[in-house]
């Protein structure tokens, strides 16, 4: 699911690269697994980390609210129990995985307008019912009615001349065996099942309840246009998000027991946060379970999890799957990925996990009080980028586990539409770039900061809002306690001095920069204080258009930033299935001032015992243990 992701969070995702060529514009991902191709010993117990430490599920409901839509509650909790429509990203691919969800490869309608989901005829809920259009619309009909409570729900943009789901549909028809859908206009396809069908789970019709005596509701049989819509889904909405909450309630909820995936969920501590799933016995689709049961342990710190790891993979509930911490992660090399393992002698090598279809990158604030003029300046911007050195920190404070932002789509994993020109204006470090475009605006860099010189709007003056003796300086926060981030960001500053701008850094806890991140605007004027805030990044679904991130008005635009034609680009997208889209998209994107200047997206090795298979994550930093077997 597209979103902002923590700098925490955002590096949950694993894999390495190698070192890019002489212009530093991408590096190359590793994409050989380590993993056992030795023969199956089916069942037995796998231990799982938690991750990243400190974090666990906390909604059990696959229809989450805003606070509640993240990584550890859908792709490492709720869809080993609950399936969307539409799978997406195994294996490091961006492509749907129509294997496994309960739905076929859909058809449309000739105009393009109607899609139509067929539900497979073999794929049942646990309690014996098939999976039907019915329990499909079942979650379409909450979506409608608690747009304002839900995480999934984007308002409609005006500026894009798009809506989203469930705004966009017009008119559904149900069958047991499919549900057509009938939108608003012609949509991208890709979009729609990539984008917007893979958040759509269906739901049991013994979800349509109003309390725990199991009071029949009406959500489930409505339709998007019936009167009473908002009033027969709130009492289930009520019921259902309270009891999706409770973590004591869990592992014993009847609702919850009821499961269409390859899991239940068999424990859950309340305090800690470790939760036990086993195969569910009744499941019908394609790809069951090797092992007996998954425990996911919980951590408070990485050093916690470190000290477990270092006592071996035959310990008594040892660890079969962790996360190296970044003191102790050894340097990538992209010859021997054990070269260098310091858990190799007890029983451990070192993995790579998944790609995020994600772009790292700090935020800069268009309607920023003090220096908003600056960051609208092209050139400006472009200096900021070009004293990033992505694949320096890549291989020094990170020691080679990353890979770099190059520009708005993702070029790794392999998958997405890159345009000729994206891939020409890829960001690249180059100091001395940014030392001639700031001296070609008009700015003095006898001194730093640098002093605008030649005010004025012409091609070589210092743009509209600056003044002269204006200084070309900002303030830039990012999280406390992360060393290497430390390392890079000291590196950061030091490089864009060479160019004049003086970087002010910052560093405060992650939930109060988050708390930081509104907009400008009259009725929020803090909004207006910050500068720049390095916060996580953004994770894209299959199709990785910013729509909700970029265009006027959209929810996560934070930056004050608003383009007609950037608008019009990203619409483009939404609507049309032609490459040329993108690639006008990309173009036109590689070649303003966008409000982010791309990083490196920070990747992690996993510690997988040596005689225990995994498949990695997803491209979204699910876990898919249906795929997890020991090794005879």
């Amino acid at each position: 699911m597209a979103g902002v992701i923590a700098v925490l969070a955002s590096a949950a995702a694993c894999g390495s690269s190698k070192k890019s060529s002489s212009n530093n514009s991408a590096t190359n991902p590793v994409t050989t697994a380590t993993s056992s191709s030795a023969p199956i010993k089916p069942g037995g117990t796998a231990h799982v980390a938690e991750w990243p430490p400190g974090s666990s599920p906390n909604a059990i409901w696959p229809f989450m609210t805003s606070n509640q839509l993240s990584t550890q509650n859908a792709g490492q909790f709720q869809y080993f129990f609950y399936r969307p429509l539409y799978f997406v990203g195994l294996n490091d691919k961006l492509a749907v995985n129509y294997d496994m969800g309960p739905a076929s490869q859909p058809t449309w309608s000739s105009d393009g307008l109607t899609i139509t989901v067929p539900l497979k005829s073999t794929w049942g809920w646990s309690n014996g019912e098939k999976v039907t259009g019915q329990d499909v619309q079942f979650w379409l009909n909450m979506l409608k009615a608690e747009e304002k409570q839900s995480g999934y729900y984007s308002p409609p943009n005006q500026a894009a001349g798009v809506n989203y789901l469930p705004d966009n549909i017009k008119s559904t028809s149900v069958t047991d065996s499919s549900i057509s859908i009938t939108f608003d206009q012609q949509y991208n396809q890709n979009y729609i099942v990539g984008n917007a069908l893979q958040t759509v789970t269906p739901m049991p019709l013994a979800w349509d309840v109003t309390d725990a005596k199991g009071t029949k509701g009406k959500c489930s049989t409505d339709t998007l246009t019936s009167p009473t819509l908002q009033a027969d889904c709130d009492a289930v909405f009520k019921y259902l998000n309270a009891a999706g909450q409770d973590v004591k309630s869990f592992a014993s909820n009847p609702l919850w027991k009821i499961v269409d995936g390859p899991w239940v969920l068999n424990s859950f501590n309340a305090t800690s946060g470790a939760f036990t799933i086993v195969p569910n016995t009744k499941f019908t689709g394609e790809h069951k379970p090797y092992l007996n049961e998954v425990d996911f342990d919980s951590f408070q710190s990485p050093d916690a999890e470190w000290t477990v790891l270092k006592a071996g993979s035959t310990n008594p509930n040892a660890l079969q799957i962790g996360v190296f911490p970044n003191a102790d992660t050894p340097q990538y090399n992209g010859n021997d990925l054990q070269a260098g393992n310091p858990l190799a002698s007890v029983g451990y090598n070192v993995e790579k996990g998944a790609l995020l279809d994600s772009i790292g990158y700090y935020q800069v604030n268009f309607g920023s009080k003090a220096h908003g003029s600056l960051f609208k300046q092209p050139y400006f911007t472009k200096a900021l980028q070009d004293e990033m050195d992505q694949q320096g920190a890549i291989d020094g404070p990170y020691k080679g586990w990353g890979y770099q932002t190059t520009g708005a789509v993702p070029e790794f994993p392999e998958g997405n539409t890159l345009s000729p020109a994206a891939k020409a204006a890829a960001a690249k470090y180059d100091p001395a770039e940014a030392k001639t475009v700031m001296t070609a605006h008009g700015w003095d860099l006898s001194t730093t900061p640098a002093t605008c010189k030649s005010p004025g709007t012409g091609d070589t003056q210092c743009g509209a809002g600056i003044n002269a003796g204006d200084k070309a300086q900002f303030t830039l926060e990012y999280p406390s306690s992360h060393p290497a981030m430390d390392t890079m960001l000291a590196a950061y500053k030091q490089a864009a001095a060479g160019a004049g701008i003086a970087v002010n850094l910052v560093t405060k806890t992650q939930n109060t920069l988050g708390s930081e991140l509104t907009a400008c605007s009259t009725s929020s004027p803090a909004g207006c204080q910050w500068d720049a805030i390095l916060y996580g990044g953004w994770v894209f679904s299959l199709q990785p258009t910013t729509d909700s991130l970029l265009t006027t008005g959209a929810g996560s635009n934070i930056f004050s930033f608003s383009d007609p034609k950037f608008d019009a680009a990203v619409a483009k997208t939404i609507k049309s299935s032609d490459p040329q889209a993108w690639y006008d998209y990309e173009s036109y994107a590689s070649s303003i001032s966008l409000p982010l200047i791309w990083m490196m997206n920070q990747i992690w090795p996993w510690a997988v015992a040596k005689n225990f298979h995994d498949s990695g994550q997803d491209a979204f930093q699910g876990f898919e243990p249906e795929f997890w077997y020991y090794t005879q």
